[in-house]
This record gives C-alpha cells, structure tokens and sequence, in this order.
C-alpha cells in the first residue's frame, strides 16, 4: 500500500516543524475562509500477532474529493479492528475490536489537530470489552451558576456476547482512564441488556429540547419468539447516568427500553449512521443499506412498532455491493453529498451520492476501492463545515 504524494507532503512538513496538538503553527498562513474537514476513518478487521507493522487505521483525507487515495496508515494497538468513533469534543479517536482475545478500548489524540495526524494511542482495559458492536460518546453539560457549565462526558460501548450476557458499559472522562492507574473506578456502569443482542450502538437527538437528554438506540437480530431484527430505543441515559450514578452493575429489569422498532423482513443488521441535519439514519442489512427518514419521529413513542419499512433500500448489482458493513453518511448542510460504505467480502470501500438514494440499485460515485488485502471492516465520517482549533 503506497502513501499518496498529499500524505507524503504532509508527513514531511510534520516531520520538520513537529506536532503542535491543538494550536495554530506559528509558519502557517492566516485562513480567510473557514476550512472544510471530510475525514474518512477506517477500521481494518485484519490483525496479525507475527506482524507488528500491520496498519489497521487509516484515515483518507479528505474524502469527498475526486478519489479516495489521500491516506494516512496508522498502526493501531487494537486486535481486529472493530467499531471507530471521532468526537471532535474529545479531540481523540476511539476504536474498539470485535475479536473474544482484546479486552481493550483504544483511545488514540491527535498528534497534530490540523492535519489531523493522530498520535500516540493509550488503552482502557477491562475484561468486559471483548466482541464490541458499537461505540458512542455522550456529554453532559451541567450548568454550574453564572460562570457557565461543567461537561462530563462518557464513553458508551456494548458487546454482544449473548442473550444474558451482553452489556452496555460507560466509561466517564475516558481520556482520564487511559493506562487503568487506578483512582475512580474504569466502569461507571455495567448495564445488562438481557435478551437484547447488540448489532449496534447509536445516539440519536431527543425531541425534547434539552440537550442532555439523548435516545439510545441498540440494534439487534433474531430477538423473540419471531426472530426478528430492529432496534431497542432507550430514553433514561442521563437518568442513568447521572441522576442515579451511585450503582455500577445494573439489571436490566431496571435498564429497559421506551420501546422496540422491528424492521419488515430484514436480517442481519450491521452498523448505523445518523445524519440528524440530514434527517436520515441508515443501516447496512445483509447485501443492502437500508435508509429511514425522520428517524426522531420513528423512534419516538411508548409502544413497539412492527413490519416498519424502509424509506429507501439501496442494492442490487450495479451497487457492487455484497455484504456492506460500515457506513457513513455526510451530514453537512451544503457540502455533504456523499455517503460510504466498506464491504466485507469485496474488501472494498464505495462512496455514493446521497441524491440518488431513491433509486436504489444505483452505481457508485467511487467503486469498489481496495487497499491492499486490508478488510475495511467499520468506518466514520468526521465532516465538518468549519474548522476550531
């Protein structure tokens, strides 16, 4: 796998003025105009123990150009990458893995904001996080008088190790747990999820208008007597997690969801993006991605809603998909026109134009990319209108 000449430039100039995170270089000139991030990150499923050089991250950048060559490889300490997350909060990525052997989330800062040159990766370990389907991360913003607010933020992840045994964790101030040095516990909470299965881990804006107040929303597959795939919605998080922060382990007779949404005849539920400019959220499904309009509205309510439809279901062979996994959806206002979707069995990663979703078994803006014999497993978007540094 080669560098593009753009990332070679770019690793050189780093090279010679050094990694400044989160501050302007002194040599760079002044922006008239704000700069638009479409930073592509992608979580290799491969791993090998005899091959410490492997590089399962990679960051193109930017994405939303003609080709997606403009990479950045980073060798990431995690054992089969799994789901990824960038909160530009947090300034940091988050990756987890899906194998049973790798009890660690990583947590990796940039090196150089910028140029989005990620640096040095610490882990947060715990026996739990093994076979990770989804990661989030949630802040909550308490007022603290006239001198404005206190943020704290957590870490969500969950694992699907079966009906009973799967859980959802949080993790607070996860930057802080890096390296397990003891002090306050790594786990806030221990959530059992009992006969939910996740597939996935997605948080969704209330329709209130607090902004602490999130959906939870957890896919899943071959849940009840029927078998069927959907998603639970919960709505206690911050009730959870901060109004009732006292217990760590807790049952899921007390953790239960608002309501469960079960998708008509779809099976094999993967990972989701939500697009809440968009208002779009979409789902990859077998050989399909499945999308869902006015996903506030759908997932809203006190009782479960069943056979629900797709609004726009995107297949067939001119997608050259076969089993989608990863996907990303560029919720821009103006400049997000793409979403992009990696493929287990191809290997590859496709980009397609969010204008064409209704017709379905459309082509690809970008086809079936490869990187080598990578396995482009997860996949986020961090696309950005304006740049704060």
């Amino acid at each position: 796998m080669k560098f593009s000449f753009q990332s070679f430039v770019i690793l050189f100039f780093a090279s010679i003025i050094g990694f400044t995170a989160c501050k302007k270089l002194d040599d760079e000139p002044q922006r008239t105009e704000a700069t638009l991030i479409s930073r592509l990150y992608v979580s290799f499923l491969d791993y090998d123990q005899n091959n410490s050089a492997l590089k399962n991250m990679m960051i193109i950048d930017p994405a939303d150009t003609t080709n997606l060559d403009n990479i950045y490889q980073y060798l990431s300490p995690a054992k089969g990458g799994g789901p990824i997350l960038f909160d530009a909060a947090a300034r940091a990525i988050f990756q987890a893995s899906v194998t049973a052997q790798d009890t660690f989330l990583q947590v990796i800062p940039f090196a150089n904001e910028i140029y989005g040159i990620p640096g040095n990766a610490g882990a947060i370990g715990y026996t739990g996080f093994t076979n990770v389907r989804g990661l989030g991360y949630y802040t909550y913003a308490q007022q603290n008088g006239a001198s404005g607010s206190v943020t704290t933020p957590f870490l969500l992840a969950v694992t699907n190790r079966g009906a009973g045994n799967s859980m959802l964790y949080a993790i607070s101030t996860p930057s802080g747990k890096v390296g397990s040095k003891g002090g306050a516990p790594i786990i806030d909470k221990q959530i059992n999820l009992g006969t939910i299965v996740p597939s996935s881990l997605t948080l969704l804006n209330s329709i209130t208008s607090d902004s602490n107040e999130k959906l939870l929303l957890i896919g899943f597959n071959n849940e009840g007597t029927e078998n069927k795939s959907g998603f639970a919605v919960y709505s206690q998080l911050k009730q959870e997690l901060i109004d009732r922060a006292r217990d760590t382990i807790v049952a899921s007779t007390r953790f239960t969801p608002m309501m469960k949404v079960y998708i008509n005849g779809k099976t094999g539920l993967g990972s989701v993006s939500y697009a809440p400019k968009k208002n779009l959220l979409a789902v990859t499904s077998g050989s399909e991605v499945l999308f869902f309009k006015d996903p506030k509205t759908l997932f809203s309510g006190a009782t479960d809603k069943t056979n629900v439809e797709p609004d726009y279901v995107v297949g067939g062979a001119n997608t050259g998909l076969v089993k989608p996994w990863g996907i990303a959806i560029d919720d821009r206002t103006e400049q997000g026109k793409f979403f992009y979707v990696s493929d287990l069995t191809n290997r590859t990663i496709s980009r397609f134009p969010l204008v064409s979703l209704g017709e379905g078994n459309v082509k690809p803006d970008i086809a079936a990319k490869t990187y080598g014999s990578m396995t482009p497993n997860y996949i986020f978007l961090d696309a950005r209108e304006a740049n704060v540094f």
